[in-house]
């Protein structure tokens, strides 16, 4: 049945005034707001269908009921002063009640959010971690605010200021990203929510904007405008710091110019002529701390210009605060911790806090996308027909060149045909003044980025005239292809939003004939996303990097994401679809490839892996430095951050199971002696399996072909031959050491015995015992000697997809295997990994597998290394050698698992034992 919003939104203001005059905000609960719009019906005199009712539900709940999880701090010191709790009762918040007021009536905040954001996370959490700007004492602190993508960064530290200025806090250097799209976007927040006019208008105060408009007397100006970053030169700058009674804000890409400029300014008119130095308290805010500001310069003695500039210009205030803010915040927790006294020698890492923001009930994350079981995991969208979308034989997906101009993917129709949809669907709902925007972020080129907004420009052109023309809603319409591709969108995708295709018809060119197509890069010629609260914008942009960090696009609704990229911290960046969708959280889609969902779905789980380990820190009163930092990455494909960012890194296994899963070596050692140690250690394994009477005899059944197999080896056998290998450094999942204390520590029954087998191909023969195997092939293999790095294959992969069917006997269990993986990855092709064989198979002996290789190496054939090697391999007869190793499911032990982490330089995790009944001596 249709929602009648309209009927909706006179309810609402109804039960909000029955809220407000009753004074039951902190009451409410889903009972009692269910009972207060059945009040306001009654008043008003309407008939609520249950649809409706369930709308105002929603509406009232976002409203009053949302509630935030609980941030962690890690501190320094856990009795540290608490200053700011001190002197609290005797501030005049008079930035900090104008902002409360803003974010409320302005911006639809829920006042509970507001009231967290203020009295918990500001205050308790943030504003004690400062210094107190009344000390007579000089002090710098460094701190780092974590929180999630699109959830309300910008709002924290604007608060955060407002709660600064209030306590004394004088200057404000907010660092925005490289791009000056996003500092003038921050620029404007700052303005509205802190200063409260335009400064682009009248640098001495003119147009009010944001929280300016009580018309109240103003406290705040900023040296930066809408239009200008820092010049050095505004109004000559002859209004220095200390002749200055406002708080003072400068908002700056960080790019070097923009910083010298201001570094050269504050000393050269503010700073003391013999100290170099500035008496003025001061915060300094790094929004996305992770880009740009972290120090990847291999020297630590040398950092990178806008690192060393960042610390030079936190070290000339004598009361000083660098706040690192992210959401992504990996490759800040693995700067050295190790620092020095000044600034300006020591690196970033947040030494003194770090800060978890809680995260609001009404906030769409990653976990709520991503996950299977999540509330809107049904939202995404597969991206199944671009696998054709080639460029010199590479998916385009992977690799396409700068000036490619091929065939774009069908389903970028559908999703442009879904935002024309999700926009008449909000104007039903009565959001006609509200923003709309839809991504397409495919390239990060700019001239496919202009190509693709040519494509789309014909798409959207054709469908408004056939909508303009001919859309009704009568049945005749579908006639028109355009017209019918529309309607079936409508019904794969929206059948459940509360309005009829009748409806969407009705209304669909209004809802699109406003649309703004543009691109958003880092190019002179990008265009400008403007965003003004009287002038919805209804935009499709499209574009790369620009719109992969701090870019915020007014609801966003529909996002078709085409991208790969090899980093945590990048991808997850990447994802301008999180946030808040009050209204129309059931409307966004996001199409996506199937990987990179897979992808997000291993960061979330990373990340509040992440979060549970900074909550054991706060429980054992740890700090950031002595304990250090893990990141879980179990991803073969993704790395955490770039490996510039990873250097003061090492790699940590916390194992607990392999059961389900399979791990193999995909890296080969590079030194003779190892290859012959792997060698020598098989033909061992082969010579003892054989006195022990058991049988080497080719077995195979319809689910393998004939292999050398050996059943029922005894586990005690298999770790013994395991502690005897030599393997890669880079083959990290195939830790011998691990998986033999596995094995040793397991007491269920299930993997007491092994089968193992021993693979063939079509390549020369090897003898091991007395078997005679034909190697298996690897073309595209590589060798890096620098790196001590041999890689089998192009992709790294040794086993084979149907390898770890060997040792199962029955084809029913090989078919109730491949029906599991059906139900689980429905999306998929019949492509079975090999790990199929394993995670849905119970009744199976665990299995190893041994592969005599021969390697095809190209033109790497000559590397002497490589050759040094093959000559050693073939005069001595042996072969070089990959493992592979798989367990069972067990049910019982299915929640057990493997997981790698890299780790900071302070990392002690696994060496600390806590006994708290050990008595000191």
């Amino acid at each position: 049945m249709a929602v009648d919003f309209k009927k909706v939104n006179n309810i609402l203001r109804a039960a909000k005034s029955l809220i407000e005059t009753s004074g039951i905000e902190k009451e409410l609960n889903e009972e009692k707001i269910a009972d207060v719009i059945q009040k306001a019906a009654f008043f008003t005199g309407t008939e609520l269908s249950a649809e409706e009712a369930e709308a105002a539900k929603r509406d009232l709940q976002y409203q009053y009921q949302v509630y935030s999880a609980p941030g962690q701090s890690i501190l320094d010191d856990y009795d540290q002063e608490l200053w700011y709790d001190d002197v609290k009762g005797d501030i005049e918040p008079k930035f900090w009640n104008r902002y409360r007021d803003y974010l409320i009536d302005s911006q639809n905040f829920s006042p509970n959010v507001v009231n967290i954001l203020g009295d918990d996370t500001i205050d308790k959490k943030l504003m004690n971690c400062l210094g107190d700007p009344n000390s007579s004492k000089p002090f710098l602190r460094r701190g780092l605010i974590i929180g999630d993508v699109q959830s309300g960064k910008t709002s924290t530290y604007i608060g955060l200021m407002c709660k600064a200025a209030d306590a004394g806090y004088k200057v404000f250097i907010l660092l925005t990203g490289t791009i000056e799209s996003l500092r003038r976007q921050t620029q404007e927040r700052v303005e509205e929510g802190f200063i409260g006019i335009d400064m682009t208008a009248d640098t001495s105060g003119g147009k009010r904007v944001g929280v300016g408009l009580d018309n109240k007397p103003l406290f705040a100006k900023a040296m930066t405008s809408r239009i200008q970053d820092f010049t050095g030169n505004i109004d000559k700058i002859a209004d220095t710091l200390a002749g200055n009674n406002n708080a003072i804000v400068f908002v700056i890409k960080k790019n070097t110019t923009s910083l010298k400029k201001l570094k050269n300014w504050l000393v050269s008119l503010n700073a003391d002529p013999v100290t170099k130095k500035i008496d003025q308290p001061m915060v300094l805010i790094d929004d996305e701390a992770d880009n740009a500001s972290i120090n990847t310069s291999g020297d630590s003695e040398n950092p990178t210009v806008i690192n060393r500039m960042i610390r030079e210009l936190a070290s000339v205030f004598t009361k000083s605060n660098y706040v690192g803010f992210t959401a992504t915040p990996f490759a800040n927790v693995f700067i050295d911790p190790i620092t020095t006294e000044e600034m300006t020698t020591q690196d970033l890492f947040p030494e003194n806090f770090i800060v978890t923001l809680p995260t609001p009930s009404n906030y769409v994350g990653p976990k709520n996308i991503f996950d299977k079981d999540g509330k809107h995991y049904n939202q995404l969208v597969p991206i199944t027909d671009a696998g054709c979308v080639e460029d010199d034989g590479m998916p385009f997906y992977y690799k396409h060149k700068k000036e490619w101009r091929g065939d774009l993917p069908e389903s970028l129709t559908d999703s442009i045909y879904a935002f024309f949809i999700v926009n008449t669907i909000r104007d039903l709902r009565g959001d006609e003044d509200k923003h709309r925007s839809m991504l397409i972020n495919i390239s990060r080129f700019v001239a496919v980025q202009k190509y693709i907004k040519d494509c789309v420009d014909e798409i959207y052109t054709k469908a408004y005239r056939a909508v303009k023309h001919n859309l009704t809603g009568a049945a005749s319409d579908l006639k028109d292809p355009i017209l019918k591709r529309i309607h079936e969108v409508f019904e794969d995708q929206f059948t459940n939003a509360g309005v009829t295709w009748r409806d969407v018809a009705k209304n669909m060119f209004k809802a699109i004939e406003k649309i703004k197509i543009c691109i958003v890069n880092s190019s002179k010629n990008s265009e400008k996303l403007v965003y003004k609260k009287d002038d919805p914008q209804r935009v499709i942009a499209i574009g790369g990097l620009a719109l992969s960090r701090g870019l915020t696009l007014e609801g966003l609704i529909i996002s078709y994401f085409y991208r790969n990229t090899s980093t945590y911290d990048v991808l997850m960046q990447m994802g301008r679809w999180f946030g808040y969708r009050r209204n129309y959280e059931d409307l966004f889609r996001i199409w996506i490839a199937e990987s990179s969902a897979e992808w997000y779905a291993e960061i979330s789980e990373a990340t509040e892996a992440l979060k549970i380990d900074m909550e054991l820190m706060r429980d054992l009163k740890l700090k950031p430095k002595d304990f250090g930092i893990r990141v879980r990455n179990n991803s073969s494909e993704l790395n955490i951050t770039s490996y510039n960012k990873m250097r003061n890194t090492s790699t940590e296994y916390e194992t607990e199971s392999y059961f389900g899963g399979c791990v193999e070596t995909p890296y080969l050692p590079t030194n003779y002696a190892a290859i012959k140690q792997n060698f020598d250690a098989v033909t061992n394994l082969v010579n003892d399996l054989q006195n022990k009477g058991k049988n080497f005899v080719k077995q195979g059944n319809e689910n393998y072909k004939e292999r050398y197999l050996v059943k029922d080896v005894d586990k005690s056998d298999v770790t013994r031959f395991l502690s005897k290998l030599s393997i890669s450094k880079y083959s990290v999942k195939f830790d011998t050491a691990q998986l033999v204390d596995f094995l040793n520590s397991c007491t269920d029954n299930s993997i007491d015995k092994f089968d193992i087998a021993f693979m063939e191909g079509e390549k020369g023969a090897v003898s091991i015992g007395n078997m005679s195997l034909n190697k298996v092939y690897r073309g595209n293999s590589s060798i890096d000697p620098v790196k001590e790095k041999l890689s089998i294959g192009q992709k790294g992969k040794l086993a084979g997809t149907s390898d770890g069917k060997i040792g199962i006997d029955s084809l029913d269990i090989a078919d109730q295997a491949k029906s599991e993986f059906k139900s689980q990855n429905p999306t998929k092709s019949e492509h079975y990994p090999v790990d199929t064989w394993f995670k849905y198979v119970e009744n199976r002996n665990p299995l190893l597998l041994i592969y005599p290789l021969e390697l095809g190496m190209g033109n790497q054939e000559i590397n002497p290394t490589y050759k040094n090697l093959k000559d050693h391999v073939d005069v001595d007869k042996i072969a070089f050698l990959g493992f592979m190793i798989g367990f069972p499911r067990n049910e019982v032990q299915a929640s057990m698992s493997v997981n790698k982490y890299k780790v900071n330089t302070a990392y002690n995790y696994f060496d600390r034992d806590v006994n708290e009944n050990e008595e000191e001596e």
